[in-house]
């Protein structure tokens, strides 16, 4: 048994949270510092916190003790999501609630497998966390918050969106992955965070055992619980077990260096004592219990005015947040939605996908201008437009105690036929430039995103900048070009210049060019580049721009998976760090034009008759010598759809009957040697 300290100062100086991927260190030490530099009583505070602790451990009138009455507190879960698998369902939040509260209680069935050794002092904490059904306006909710937000890709304190009183509620953050990648989730222990970022945050694969989550990661809650009521890891300061012995300040843990592995007989530090690897503050995997000694340090912490933790479990507090046991109310839901896609073409299938919230739906009214089925009550609909343009769509969902609607405007775009060729130009000297014909910008967050500027130009003034000096970060900002015409170029090549300076060597800021032949149902990556590889003008503390030709680079990409292809759109992708300032200049695409011009189509008389058609037409064309001919049928979007022949061809005029076909547009290509000739063919 460790003798009872009193935490130091130089021991509080140093702040640890926990990071379920053993590879990376903990993101809480980083904010800890970072709040002590702008606030320095923290360390003050969190030296008056443990001798209040110390005080209520030794004065057993105090604490409350094994069969006493529950320590109950209200929680909430911010789900943090871009309608991604990061938008965990209400059954993994239900899950997760039901892992902390039977390890907080000693209800785990793994309990079994604590060591004979440490059986004796597994704990019944006493503590039970029930989901609020009563927000901070006094409304009706079921404990889960959800909020699209771009935010989710990067997230650290900044990303902790609409917290509710850390005095009333245990904040739980959940996002899609943290500014640190390899983390799992970090907490703030009591007294060391301002009231708006204190709770936990975490990633959507360590929320319970279900769903996006696992068994492997289900305990990463309990044990961010377990710092939330002041609990240090088994082996003290930092994130790094295993490489000293240290104190937690509890007196039944034995001395520990820590442990990323289940070595269930682990004894370093007072050899031969065995140490406590299945405790919930490990790193060890095999986690089953708390100590008494535990359970008394985070039933001290529940007591303390300075934690803000005191009133949580209050019956007033209990009654306000509705975690009392009173019957919970159905809540009126919440209206939302997304869809599979969001830009397509004319024609091709939508799924609509229901991600309505805080109740259960009973009943769904769907309105979608321009599309078929103009209406439908489904729950998860699939609609086609047959027109280009832009359109709004309209979700009411009802519940048993009532209904809610929301519409999205411009929230599907239908994509016409290309409306630019080869060879394709874009210096942006023109204020138009940047949207010409159909080219549109995803802004999600409405913040910074691509424009002109007109002070920065490779060749001319002008040219298109992402502003990651001031953006968010994480935040994801794409310019797509208009629809360009490859159907008659083979060896197709995009060529630009690149401008970007880094705020510091550790920027991170991406860009990345896409491309698409199907409206943008599914983009492929062809070029990326971030951090140093994306910069051509080192580190520059103040916003960028660039001032001479050599801090200019030229990109060229192969698009050679788009030759031929009718319908193509490039997609320029910025990723912000919160670097510095990206610019993009002198767009170019070319290739080899095929031979379809006026000159060509005389000598191979290549003509479709009739056209339009209801249903079947022929092909006629002339040979000028003995050839290899393919002859396709291929949709709107270059994908083959029929073969009709594929064969070595004598000389003269021949003619071709095609099968029939069902209605709509497709090209038809002819390949005379290396040379495509391709035609439009509408069946009506």
């Amino acid at each position: 048994m460790k003798k009872l300290l009193l935490v130091t100062i130089a021991v509080i100086n140093t702040f640890f949270g926990y990071s379920q991927d053993r590879s990376e260190f903990c993101l809480t030490d980083f904010y800890y510092q970072k709040a002590i530099q702008n606030d320095p009583t923290i360390l003050q505070k969190r030296a008056e916190l443990e001798r209040f602790t110390q005080q209520f451990v030794q004065n057993a009138q105090t604490r409350r003790t094994s069969g006493g009455a529950l320590y109950i507190i209200p929680v909430v879960f911010h789900i943090l999501h871009d309608y991604g698998p990061e938008n965990i369902s209400d059954a993994q939040i239900f899950d997760a609630m039901e892992v902390i509260n039977r390890d907080f209680r000693k209800l785990n069935a793994d309990t079994s497998a604590t060591i004979p050794m440490f059986q004796g002092i597994a704990a019944d904490c006493q503590i039970e966390f029930r989901l609020a059904s009563i927000d901070p306006n006094g409304l009706c909710t079921n404990g889960i918050d959800r909020i699209q937000t771009t935010r989710t890709y990067a997230a650290d304190d900044a990303a902790k969106l609409n917290p509710w009183p850390n005095n009333k509620y245990i904040n739980i953050w959940v996002a899609k992955s943290l500014v640190n990648s390899g983390a799992a989730a970090y907490a703030y222990i009591p007294g060391t965070a301002s009231n708006s970022v204190d709770g936990i945050l975490s990633r959507y694969s360590y929320v319970g055992s279900i769903g996006q989550s696992s068994q492997t990661n289900a305990r990463t809650l309990t044990h961010e619980l377990g710092h939330v009521l002041n609990l240090y890891h088994t082996w003290g300061p930092g994130n790094s077990p295993g490489t000293a012995c240290g104190d937690d300040q509890v007196g039944d843990t034995p001395q520990t260096q820590g442990y990323t592995a289940c070595t269930l007989n682990g004894s370093v530090c007072n050899v031969p004592a065995i140490e406590n690897v299945q405790n919930y503050m490990e790193y060890s995997y095999c986690t089953t219990m708390f100590t008494q000694g535990q359970a008394i340090r985070m039933q001290a912490a529940l007591n303390s005015a300075l934690s803000r933790r005191s009133s949580l479990w209050l019956p007033a507090n209990l009654t306000a947040t509705g975690t009392d046991g009173s019957p919970i109310q159905v809540c009126i839901p919440i209206a939302d939605f997304t869809a599979t896609n969001f830009t397509v073409c004319a024609g091709a299938p939508i799924q609509f996908i229901d991600q309505s919230w805080r109740a259960a739906i009973s009943a769904w009214e769907w309105t979608f201008v321009g599309g078929s089925p103009a209406m439908t009550t489904d729950s998860s609909p699939v609609v086609t437009y047959a027109a280009a343009g832009v359109y709004p769509v309209t979700l009411r969902v009802t519940s048993t105690a009532g209904a809610d609607s929301i519409t999205k405007s411009a929230f599907i775009r239908v994509s016409a036929n290309a409306l630019d060729t080869v060879p394709f130009v874009n210096s942006f000297e023109s204020p138009t430039d940047l949207l010409r014909a159909d080219g549109y910008l995803v802004n999600p967050d409405n913040g910074f995103t691509w424009d002109i500027v007109t002070n920065a130009g490779s060749g001319g003034i002008a040219s298109v900048r992402i502003n990651n000096y001031n953006n968010t970060a994480g935040q994801i900002d794409e310019w797509i070009s208009p629809s360009i015409d490859f159907s008659n170029v083979t060896l197709p090549t995009v060529s630009f210049k690149v401008s970007n300076a880094q705020r510091s060597t550790t920027s991170t800021d991406e860009l990345k060019m896409f491309a698409t032949s199907n409206c943008g149902q599914t983009w492929t990556q062809r070029w990326g580049k971030s951090g140093a590889t994306l910069a051509t003008a080192g580190v520059v503390t103040s916003s960028f721009s660039p001032t001479s030709s050599a801090q200019w680079r030229s990109e060229s990409i192969s698009m050679n998976p788009f030759a031929l292809k009718p319908n193509v759109r490039i997609k320029f992708q910025n990723t912000s760090n919160r670097g510095n300032n990206t610019f993009v200049d002198e767009i170019n695409i070319t290739g080899n034009l095929v031979s379809i011009d006026e000159a060509e189509d005389v000598k191979t008389g290549f003509t479709i008759y009739p056209n339009p058609s209801t249903g079947s037409s022929n092909v006629s064309f002339y040979l000028a010598k003995n050839n290899q001919i393919t002859l396709e049928i291929k949709d709107v979007l270059g994908k083959l759809a029929h073969q009709v022949i594929s064969e070595q061809m004598p000389s003269g005029v021949h003619e071709i009957k095609l099968p029939e076909l069902p209605s709509g547009i497709y090209l038809i290509d002819l390949s005379v040697g290396n040379k495509h000739h391709i035609r439009k063919l509408i069946i009506s």
